[in-house]
């Protein structure tokens, strides 16, 4: 449980040695991120952020009477919906309306004279009313829009102009629209201030400003904004959202680089979306107007013949009194006249309302029936209904396209209630043609009985029938026209800017240079430590003693020191070394773990070439032999022999020679320069190296060698690669296994590991080779201790 434990436990110290040992690395990418940073804050557009406030309020700014008639029917008011008004102020409609009325036709711009504009324009600046020059454009010519006028002043007269750019737009400003696309525009040209210049695709004149602060700079710029660009440029920029959650005060805020042009953004739209609202309220008062209007007009003139002719039969006729029968009778007959002229009158405003929804499909727009007279409760929540939807329907065009679900889902609610109401008006309609049937049937009857009257009564009787009728159904439009009228002239709108725009940030919320220099020194450290941990996870390579022991149980015995590759001799030649030193310790250690033992035949092999086996091998026999013991090194492996780069011996005769031809062991035994040390090269390289070894001579060889000898360290072939290693294991009587260190891959140790887990290999232990203090966490103190060996 506590191996487990440590597996997963993070060894801080070991981590930290690591990234020092890399400390390069570190300050490199920190100097480089900062650098980085640097320049991303001096080539930065700083943006600053603004808001302002407005209150949506109630709409209850409408008819009174529709209002009472909410009450009676207890028909809830759902009022306004933020998200639908949202939505109009953000869309482009009400945000072109707002640029129309603003002057940012023209953007100018600065390349400042810096250091990092030398080779390209890193640091660009806008500039509003402190440019040293001012354009005038011709709107009523075509412009080329959207792409950027280099403007070099050349003196206070001259000036050069030049523009290269692709695929740019000839535009037109009474059409706002493009009417032609230029593939490629190059050229350069001297011009006077002040005087104009027209061509087939512009048409300006540049003036000269008097400026205070004429700060030079590298290069001026300036760009001829279309409609569309600007309204995309301050649509992105504009967030607007309530206060709190379901509040009806909107918080407008925008971001922008020149304070002044965004805060009369804000204002100018907000002022529009107002006017926008007003003005559509008004819109249904004066239809309405306008239609009692024409019908007063018409009944004017009706009214005055009838008051003539019955003027004029009075006095042709010299009538004065009419019988009090025929005065019940005709008092009827004007009732039924007065009931007939409502009828009429109601069936008129049904028939104009229904031409105006048939002719117009934004049906929140025709007649207000509350104001024309109409007091059908069911046709006015019809009415209503039907503006909510088109409300709803203005407000989420914004953002959606005509194949959204939802949007067709609301003009299909809009279809259905349109139609609804265009069946109610109908129906309304046809009532009131049956009720002036009826009337009509009734009248008949009366001027049936009233046929027995006096021509000259009956005929005065009609006449002033007319006349009331006319007159009393004139005073009811005169109310109709005043009610109207001073609704008209008393409609408000229920939006209010509250808070004007103002600048709400301290300073640039884009561009923080004390953040963004942290933020780069944090990233110019994280990288180079994520490249170490990435490294050392994708590396597989033995990298420590630690590493070691979590690929394998087989003992571990000792480290030898990172040595110099020419110094094949090193125990010899420098004895008091750190890689010396490491021998030492590996003999030592060896004869401490077998001092029970009566060991002298010690096996050195490794995973695959290049470890350090030979190497392992040569200085431990010369480490044996300087301690006074009698040692003998055999090298068996003859596929591929490597003494001679140690030994200054010769390879003519050798194991091989010993094993195939039966030479005595008195000539294949060498001298070599370090006293008690012999040594038994490879040998000719034979055919068949396994077999050799197989031998009973090589038996015999191992047990002379035993009576004449204190150690006899074999050095053996690879285990990797060839066989001869499980050949020999019979004849050891300890093994040593030696790992590269950050060489020897992990995945080598696996049939190492089957042999020492099927106890077919005893007496083994690993050695870590060529071992650099320096850069291991493990050992690095021993880095300070060099002084011992020295």
């Amino acid at each position: 449980m506590k191996k487990n434990k440590k597996e997963h436990e993070i060894d801080l110290k070991s981590w930290f040695f690591k990234f020092k040992t890399k400390w390069y690395l570190f300050v490199a990418f920190a100097l480089v991120s900062l650098a980085a940073a640097y320049v991303f804050v001096q080539s930065s557009n700083r943006l600053y952020e603004f808001k302002a406030t407005l209150l949506l309020g109630d709409q209850h700014t409408g008819s009174k009477k529709a209002q009472e008639l909410l009450e009676i029917l207890a028909v809830q008011d759902k009022g306004i919906k933020v998200e639908d008004e949202i939505g109009l102020i953000t869309s482009a409609d009400m945000v072109k309306k707002a640029v129309k009325k603003l002057d940012y036709n023209v953007s100018y711009f600065q390349v400042a004279d810096h250091w990092l504009n030398s080779a390209f324009d890193l640091i660009k600046s806008e500039q509003y009313e402190s440019a040293p020059y001012e354009v005038q454009l011709d709107t009523s010519s075509y412009q080329l829009v959207d792409a950027p006028f280099e403007v070099k002043i050349l003196s206070d007269k001259e000036y050069e102009l030049t523009m290269k750019a692709k695929n740019v737009s000839k535009y037109s400003f009474r059409k706002h629209a493009a009417v032609e696309f230029i593939p490629e525009v190059e050229f350069t040209r001297v011009l006077e201030f002040g005087k104009p210049y027209k061509d087939q695709y512009m048409s300006f004149t540049l003036n000269k400003a008097d400026l205070a602060d004429n700060t030079p700079a590298k290069k001026y710029l300036f760009v001829v904004n279309s409609l569309e660009s600007l309204v995309g440029q301050f649509q992105a920029n504009l967030v607007v959202k309530p206060i709190e959650r379901e509040s009806r005060v909107l918080e407008l805020s925008s971001k922008g680089s020149i304070p002044e042009k965004e805060i009369l953004f804000l204002n100018t739209l907000m002022e529009e979306y107002v006017a926008n609202d007003l003005y559509e309220k008004n819109q249904n008062g004066k239809k309405t107007l306008a239609f009692i209007e024409s019908q007063l007009t018409h009944l004017e003139d009706s009214l005055r013949q009838s008051k003539q002719a019955l003027s004029s039969f009075r006095s042709s006729e010299r009538i004065t009194n009419i019988s009090t029968q025929s005065n019940i009778s005709y008092e009827k007959l004007s009732q039924l006249e007065v009931e007939k002229s409502r009828v009429s009158t109601d069936k008129e405003l049904y028939v104009a309302i229904l031409k105006d929804i048939q002719r117009n499909d934004d049906a929140y727009e025709a007649v207000s029936p509350n104001v024309a007279g109409i007091t059908n409760s069911h046709l006015v929540n019809l009415f209503q209904r039907l503006a909510d939807l088109n409300q709803q329907k203005a407000g989420f065009s914004v953002s959606a396209t005509e194949d959204n679900p939802r949007l067709q889902k609301i003009n299909g609610e809009i279809r259905s209630t349109r139609n609804t109401i265009i069946a109610n008006l109908k129906n309304l309609i046809s009532t009131a043609d049956l009720s002036i049937k009826d009337i009509n049937r009734r009248i008949g009857d009366l001027e049936t009985r009233l046929a027995r009257v006096p021509e000259n009564e009956r005929k005065l009787m009609d006449l002033q029938g007319q006349a009331d009728f006319i007159s009393k159904k004139y005073e009811f439009l005169l109310e109709k026209r005043a009610e109207a009228a001073i609704s008209l002239a008393t409609n408000t709108t229920d939006k209010k800017i509250v808070d004007q725009a103002t600048l709400s940030s301290a300073g640039p919320i884009n561009v923080k240079p004390k953040m963004i220099y942290m933020l780069a020194l944090v990233i110019g450290l994280i990288i180079p430590a994520a490249m170490i941990v990435l490294i050392d996870n994708v590396d597989n390579t033995i990298q420590g003693k630690n590493d070691l022991l979590k690929v394998t149980n087989i003992p571990f015995l000792g480290v030898i020191a990172h040595g110099s590759k020419t110094d094949k001799l090193a125990v010899k030649n420098t004895p008091r070394s750190a890689i010396a030193e490491s021998f030492r310790s590996l003999r030592i250690n060896l004869q401490y773990v077998l001092a029970e033992t009566d060991f002298k035949v010690v096996g050195i092999t490794s995973s695959v070439s290049g470890e350090g086996k030979t190497f392992t091998s040569v200085n431990l026999s010369c480490e044996m032999a300087m301690s006074g013991k009698r040692t003998v090194l055999i090298e068996s492996d003859m596929r591929k022999p490597t003494f001679s780069k140690y030994f200054n011996t010769s390879n003519e005769a050798g194991l091989s020679s010993y094993l195939t031809k039966g030479l005595p062991l008195e000539e294949v035994l060498q001298k070599t320069e370090v006293e008690n040390l012999d040594i038994i090269s490879a040998g000719p390289i034979p055919d068949n190296a396994i077999q050799l070894l197989e031998l009973p001579r090589m038996r015999e060889l191992i047990e002379k060698l035993r009576m004449n000898y204190d150690y006899i360290v074999i050095d053996t072939p690879p285990i990797g690669f060839v066989s001869e290693y499980f050949i020999l294991m019979k004849h050891m009587d300890t093994n040593l296994y030696v790992v590269k260190h950050k060489y020897t891959n992990k995945d080598m140790l696996e049939q190492i590991n089957e042999l020492y887990a099927s106890k077919r290999v005893k007496n083994i232990y690993t050695v870590i080779n060529d071992l650099d203090y320096s850069n291991t966490y493990e050992y690095g103190y021993k880095k300070k201790a060099t002084y011992y060996y020295v």
